[in-house]
């Protein structure tokens, strides 16, 4: 086996779920862009090359919620907007955490990982490693991740539905306000 997947062969149920995590991010951007187009009434020439003309996530988000904020607003969604914009930073948050952290088996029974962009931006040398400040997750946390994002999709989707019901696009409510799912712990303590 390549010595870079050990850690995935020893936590496999974690590896697949921060696989599921990693991939299944670009959706909630999909589902966030759709929700704006939607009540904004735009093409979605307009929404899509505005938020996904600039590279970067977060970029993505602060552009739609420039672009939505207004129309929900009209629409008396404004709360509601802010939520959907605060969960997928979460989501963005928890994704970026496995994306761009380096993750192992440090023989502690739990998936480890850590940041080394914060050793780079340390003023004294770095010498070795043993100075990086280690995380753990477990499937537990990753579960709790997991249906955070599912969280995401459903509250997004209910919007999308919802300003169109109130925009009298939809002639009637087809969505139920998911229950608020609490937000997930980056990590075990």
């Amino acid at each position: 086996m390549a010595p870079v997947l050990n850690p995935f062969h020893r936590f496999t149920s974690e590896g697949a779920a921060v696989g599921r995590l990693l991939l299944g991010y670009s959706n909630l951007e999909i589902d966030l862009m759709n929700c704006v187009q939607m009540a904004c009434g735009e093409n979605l020439n307009t929404v899509i090359k505005a938020m996904f003309g600039a590279r970067g996530e977060a970029k993505r988000i602060a552009q739609a919620e420039k672009l939505g904020q207004p129309h929900f607003a009209h629409h008396h969604l404004s709360l509601n907007f802010q939520h959907a914009i605060a969960i997928i930073r979460r989501c963005l948050q928890i994704r970026n955490q496995y994306a761009h952290w380096v993750l192992w088996d440090d023989s502690s029974g739990k998936l480890a990982f850590a940041n080394l962009e914060s050793l780079a931006k340390l003023k004294r040398k770095v010498n070795d490693l043993r100075k990086l400040r280690t995380f753990h997750v477990d499937a537990t946390v990753l579960a709790e991740q997991e249906a955070y994002f599912v969280y995401c999709h459903r509250y997004t989707s209910w919007l999308n539905c919802e300003i169109r019901f109130r925009a009298k696009i939809l002639p009637k409510k087809i969505v139920n306000k998911p229950k608020r799912t609490k937000r997930p712990r980056l990590k075990l303590k």
